[in-house]
């Protein structure tokens, strides 16, 4: 994480939300539905970050939905996660989920370290690669430990090695 010293811009920026929270209803909150653009550009930041073209873009919909329903009862999680995102969405000709892949790439290069990121990356991760659907994309057979472990059941299949490098690798064990 970067650390960067308080300026009064940012007290002054702070004190000014937490008065405006304050000054709110109390069930002002209750009733929001999450904004379709932050949805969009949470889907488009878990397709950058977990680049699967099988994926159609309704699935990181599904899981970017997920992820935002699940921080929505925390306000600093919101809050941070909409700064990252203005980060991404800042000074640029279009808004993140409309650029060109390789930018998207080159502007998420540039957070990687940011705690927002670091939050989807790691509950991305999980939301995705926890589907069924997604270990059968990827090869993944599932768990073992019912069936013995993976020492016996395919621990010592290699038959998606081609052939020439299977030979040369049995070679060097042998």
């Amino acid at each position: 994480m970067i650390s960067t010293p308080l300026t009064r811009r940012g007290a002054v920026r702070g004190i000014a939300l937490a008065a405006s929270l304050i000054a709110l209803p109390a069930g002002a909150f209750a009733a929001t539905t999450v904004p379709d653009r932050r949805a969009r550009s949470t889907a488009v930041l878990l397709r950058t970050i977990f680049p699967h073209a099988r994926l159609a873009d309704d699935f990181y919909l599904g899981v970017a939905n997920s992820y935002l329903a699940e921080i929505k009862a925390k306000s600093a999680a919101v809050a941070e996660h909409d700064r990252g995102l203005a980060l991404l969405d800042g000074s640029h000709i279009a808004p993140f989920f409309e650029l060109p892949s390789v930018i998207r790439k080159s502007l998420v290069d540039k957070i990687d370290q940011e705690p927002f990121f670091k939050a989807i990356q790691w509950r991305g991760a999980e939301l995705i690669y926890r589907n069924a659907e997604v270990w059968k994309m990827v090869g993944y057979e599932g768990s073992s430990v019912e069936y013995g472990g993976y020492h016996d059941r395919g621990f010592n299949d290699i038959d998606w090695l081609p052939k020439a490098v299977a030979a040369t690798a049995a070679g060097a064990t042998a």
